[in-house]
């Protein structure tokens, strides 16, 4: 499988699907006929890094999934707090789009997957066959706070920081630029519990305040999917008074980078909508943002579905 930072041989208008999830209670009761929600500022990460976006709906056909999947380039998989054993929410959803991820893998087309936060843990949940999030996840205190990463032997020969600049890997290994927002991880010990330290990297770990290590970087051996831990779109985009949110110069350019891995990625496969027409139809630009910060959201804006 192609793995670049630059040019490829597949397309050069990426198109990235991000995974929407439930809306709770209190938010249906706000936005009546709405369903589910992606937060802007993975959109924004995404199209600052060269790529535009399609929502992927949950409680959809799977040949809706299948559909989508043949016609974009990549997935992200959004941070949130959903239940994964909700049988027509996010996990559900991310389960079949991993299938089909890697059918078109085996295929030979290069489609890659950045699970972020509650996105890595859904990995390892579907990766472990787990039932429950307590199979595979662990309690962290590690809610609000930014952190460097403590990078394990051999990580910059990894698909994800391969082509990470000096100043990049300094930047993250040296300063408290990673914004965690978790009360849940994955820990070595749990790779191991269900026989995934075979499939899957530890490429970095921290410790949440009560001194427990989790992993905070992964990614699969033979697949180009990673898993993060924290938030890196947040150090652009969310500006939440109180929040670890690092936005210095050194924050936001290493935080750059692991949008710019999953851009690069999705540039090597050559997917696409059948016609102008139905992409024009299934891109975000189709849907408006709503501005929560004013009234108290973790997140400044999100779409709505």
């Amino acid at each position: 499988m192609l793995s670049v930072m630059g040019e490829s041989k597949g397309t050069d208008r990426p198109i990235v699907g991000v995974l929407s999830q439930e809306l709770g209670e209190e938010a249906k009761s706000k936005y009546p006929g709405k369903t589910s929600f992606i937060p802007a500022s993975y959109v924004k990460a995404l199209e600052a890094s060269g790529a535009r976006v399609v929502p992927i709906l949950i409680q959809q056909s799977e040949d809706y999934y299948k559909h989508i999947m043949s016609s974009i380039n990549g997935v992200v998989f959004p941070g949130g707090g959903v239940h994964f054993a909700d049988p027509d929410g996010y996990a559900a959803a991310g389960k079949i789009i991993i299938d089909i991820a890697e059918q078109l893998q085996d295929s030979g087309v290069s489609f890659p997957i950045l699970g972020v936060c509650q996105g890595y843990q859904l990995l390892m949940y579907i990766a472990s066959n787990s039932t429950a999030e307590e199979e595979i996840l662990v309690s962290c205190d590690t809610a609000n706070i930014a952190l460097p990463l403590d990078f394990k032997p051999g990580f910059q020969q990894s698909r994800l920081y391969e082509h990470a600049s000096k100043d990049i890997i300094d930047t993250l290994k040296t300063l408290p630029v990673t914004s965690n927002h978790h009360v849940l991880c994955v820990t070595e010990d749990m790779l191991r519990t269900h026989n995934l330290e075979h499939s899957w990297r530890v490429l970095s770990t921290n410790k949440d305040s009560q001194g427990l290590e989790f992993i905070s970087s992964s990614e699969h051996f033979h697949r180009p999917i990673v898993g993060l831990q924290f938030h890196p779109e947040k150090n652009m985009f969310e500006w939440k008074p109180g929040q670890a949110n690092p936005h210095s110069h050194k924050a936001i350019l290493s935080a750059r980078h692991f949008y710019d891995w999953v851009v690069a990625e999705s540039r090597a496969n050559n997917q696409n909508f059948s016609s102008v027409q139905e992409e024009i139809d299934s891109l975000m630009y189709n849907y408006s943002p709503v501005y929560t910060g004013r009234i108290g959201g973790y997140v400044e804006q999100i779409y709505y579905f």
